[in-house]
């Protein structure tokens, strides 16, 4: 069984990070961008909360054009499925 659930983009943001360097061993300052989503009302949410739906989902990304695919008021669909 999978669960879908309808999302909305409440936040983008830039975050401070170390990025560790395997080869070198090293620490370096960098940045994530950190996209949030929490569940957005409607019926296509009526499958997993009868009534007021809430989720969140923190995506801290490190691929620009992964973070393209997102704008803040926008809705998404983040499907669930078991990963065996």
């Amino acid at each position: 069984m999978s669960v879908r659930s309808k999302m909305k983009c409440t936040e983008i943001a830039t975050r401070a990070v170390e990025i560790y360097d395997r080869e070198t061993r090293t620490s370096r300052p960098g940045t994530n961008e950190v996209v949030k989503l929490s569940a957005a009302m409607g019926d296509e949410n009526k499958p997993w909360s009868q009534y007021t739906p809430q989720a969140t989902v923190e995506l801290w990304i490190t691929n620009p054009e992964a973070v393209r695919q997102f704008a803040v008021g926008g809705t998404y669909f983040v499907d669930f499925t078991p990963a065996e």
